[in-house]
């Protein structure tokens, strides 16, 4: 058996896959001489494209580093017999940590005072607090679920929305399914965006949609931008018809320099980086030896993409 783990990791991150499976060929792979090293492969741990599985006839099983599969799942996976695994969960901590520290940035303003201090002005900005919110988290996978137990803190009242349902913690008051989102939109102080990109949820967050949440309410996206209609959320900020956005993912990137949302005091733009932590190797090369174990002992996967639904099915969901 062969793996490719691409790109290159740290050597001792090698070694944790070699330890796991000690009989495999294990070997790193960088752009130049990647398709060469995966001809003869069985697993691919990392980054991959169509020419790469068009070269590898025995490859069996691909392990994503990425949790969003709208761009992993091209016709040369989609339509063969391969696993496919995203890594869904596993970048729940820093994620709902960002998620978070743009829910709170725009209750205190804190976005606004930024702007402030450039100028050595001392003003105070917009204020409000998050104790007894609702919180409504459209999504509620790993990122969903740990957001959640961060803003538990708070009081604030938390309702899911997810297509699958799930077990509800005892800090969630409820898990309604997707088609109560207009409900739920319109009694949210805060929206936190947190499904995969699919047809189904392509510019889920609309002129209609927003038109149904609260003046006074926030919008954070830390999941993919074609969820949210940027032209609409940018019209929104604008008139005033929610009170501010976090946005970490565009619906083009990078954010075009022309964006009106660069210079919006109500809107908190940051370059796609939710993802971003020096521990995100440690944590996604732990759960492929994970997997990877599982794999060899011929176990289900955890995170196995549905490729039909385009993301796993909650009984297959790392928790």
């Amino acid at each position: 058996m062969k793996i490719v783990l691409h790109p290159s990791v740290d050597e001792d991150l090698l070694q944790q896959v070699q330890n796991t499976a000690p009989d495999a060929e294990v070997v790193m792979a960088d752009r130049d001489n990647v398709v060469e090293a995966v001809a003869d492969a069985e697993i691919i741990f990392g980054s991959f494209s169509a020419e790469m599985v068009n070269a590898a006839p025995n490859l069996k099983w691909i392990q994503s580093t990425s949790a969003g599969m709208d761009k992993a799942l091209i016709p040369e996976v989609a339509d063969s017999d391969i696993i496919i695994c995203n890594a869904s969960g596993v970048h729940a901590v820093q994620v709902a940590e960002h998620a978070w520290a743009l829910t709170t940035a725009l209750a205190r303003g804190l976005n606004v005072s930024f702007r402030h201090q450039l100028d050595h002005a001392w003003k105070r900005p917009p204020l409000t607090d998050l104790l007894g919110a609702t919180i409504l988290i459209v999504g509620f996978g790993g990122i969903g679920q740990y957001y959640a137990r961060l803003a538990q803190g708070y009081e604030a009242r938390l309702i899911a929305l997810d297509i699958q349902g799930g077990n509800k913690p005892d800090y969630v008051e409820a898990i309604w399914d997707m088609d109560r989102l207009d409900e739920a939109l319109q009694i949210a102080d805060v929206v936190f965006i947190a499904v995969p990109n699919t047809p189904e949820t392509e510019k889920l967050i609309n002129p209609r949609t927003l038109g149904l949440m609260k003046n006074t309410a926030f919008l954070v996206n830390t999941a993919r931008g074609p969820i949210v209609d940027e032209a609409a959320v940018t019209e929104a900020l604008k008139t005033g018809e929610i009170a501010g956005a976090g946005l970490d993912v565009f619906e083009k990137e990078p954010l075009s320099p022309d964006s009106p949302l660069w210079d919006m005091e109500n809107a908190i733009v940051t370059p796609h980086a939710a993802g971003g932590s020096p521990n995100r190797h440690n944590r996604t090369i732990a759960f492929f030896c994970q997997n990877l174990k599982r794999y060899m002992a011929g176990e289900p996967l955890f995170n196995e993409v549905d490729k039909s639904l385009g993301y796993p099915k909650r009984e297959r969901r790392v928790s």
